[in-house]
């Protein structure tokens, strides 16, 4: 109804954030206001058509096409829950606030400009997310990936014999470290096992849900993005005793829906085993060379509002006594222009030892890429690419089996 109107603005939008954010790193709140005033005026006209059509009324061309009324509340749902997703990916520091606000944005556009998009209500959020987050982790790996292969070409002549040593030295102190804390492991790694324990027997029990080997590695991805807040709720005793009982009250019912329980624990020990070595090789390789990668040392001069600092230069700032009440909660929008000032003053008599900061990524081409996915395609990009990951997996079974 108001697409070939709304897809051209949305594109203009779009583009215009996208290449903002890509030079200044910033989305700028005119850019969000204008988008919903435009969604605004897009639902204005809807209720307006909607209003007329079904009282069979017409007034130029409006109420000639209109939507039916059930199309508002769930239109409400939708917005409701991608609101909600963007501020718990805020909170959760994985996107900056204006990244948050803009996915809320193009979601309202999304909505307005096919109101039949797969998903829709309470699924298209979840979809956009999807959207996003897969194009842009697969370029991000292949990113990383070469930039170890060239910084493994580099080491041919390291000594490997001293650095075996200091491997050996840091991995005595590691577990020198954790074996205090050895009760927490434990109860983080049943909870590890009871949390895909309950995830197999879903997809036993609800056939329908059933996420193959793609959407496993998808879920471990994502897992592995929150693992720093997931992990707080996984070493709790309270959800430990929670997932003991919910295990043993599986058991006890499983034979009334004719479930083998002890293969379902085994898969669910499969599962824990593949995550965790997945993690160990993002925390030991990936995670060590896009960390690298992305610090750099910067002056007091150079401290400003966005500038966001690396875990170790904000973790010695916060012991400082001085600074104490002056830096607030940490999302991932930096500094804020206050803090910045503080900061810059309190390094001016007291020197310290060089700030290390992040380079952080602009955010919102991904975004924008991902609600033009959305609009273009049925599904997600994961059901879109899990044809070739088969036939790749197919072809590489093919030739390791070639005599």
């Amino acid at each position: 109804m108001i697409s070939g109107l709304y897809y051209p603005l949305f594109l203009a939008l779009g583009l215009v954030i996208s290449i903002e954010d890509w030079r200044q790193r910033r989305i700028r709140n005119l850019w969000i206001g204008a988008g919903l005033l435009l969604c605004a005026a897009g639902l204005g006209y809807l209720l307006v058509n909607s209003a007329l059509g079904h009282r069979q009324m017409r007034f130029f061309a409006l109420g000639e096409y209109y939507l039916p009324w059930h199309y508002y509340p769930r239109l409400l749902e939708h917005l409701a829950l991608s609101l909600a997703a963007g501020v718990v990916l805020w909170r959760l520091s994985i996107w900056p606030a204006g990244d948050a606000k803009l996915f809320v944005l193009f979601s309202f556009f999304l909505a307005l400009i096919n109101p039949n998009l797969r998903g829709f209500p309470l699924l298209l959020f979840l979809v956009f997310l999807i959207n996003i987050f897969v194009p842009a982790g697969l370029l991000m790996a292949c990113e990383a990936a070469v930039r170890l292969g060239v910084t493994a070409g580099g080491m041919r002549g390291q000594d490997w014999r001293k650095s075996a040593k200091a491997f050996r030295e840091r991995i005595s102190k590691r577990a020198g470290e954790a074996w205090p804390r050895r009760g927490q492991y434990l109860i983080l790694g049943f909870n590890l096992v009871i949390l895909f324990f309950g995830l197999r027997l879903a997809e036993r029990r609800f056939h329908a849900f059933f996420l193959g080997p793609f959407g496993q590695l998808g879920l471990f991805f994502a897992m592995a993005l929150i693992w720093k807040h997931l992990v707080v709720v996984l070493a709790s005793p309270v959800v430990g005793a929670g997932a003991l009982i919910g295990f043993l009250a599986a058991a006890v019912c499983a034979p009334i829906f004719e479930i083998n329980v002890g293969r379902i624990l085994g898969d669910g020990l499969q599962m824990a085993a593949s995550f965790w070595l997945l993690l160990s090789f993002g925390r030991i390789a990936l995670h060590w060379l896009i960390e690298r990668q992305s610090r750099r040392e910067l002056d007091a001069g150079g401290l400003m509002a966005g500038t966001i600092l690396s875990d170790e230069t904000w973790n010695r700032l916060l012991a400082e006594k001085s600074l104490a009440g002056k830096l607030g909660f940490r999302y991932c929008d930096g500094l804020t222009a206050e803090e910045a000032q503080h900061l810059r003053t309190w390094l001016e008599v007291s020197p310290a030892e060089a700030l290390t900061v992040y380079h952080s990524i602009p955010f919102a081409a991904w975004i924008f890429l991902g609600s033009v996915l959305t609009l273009s395609n049925r599904g997600t990009a994961v059901s879109w690419l899990a044809p070739y990951f088969h036939k790749g997996l197919g072809l590489l079974g093919a030739a390791g089996g070639t005599p």
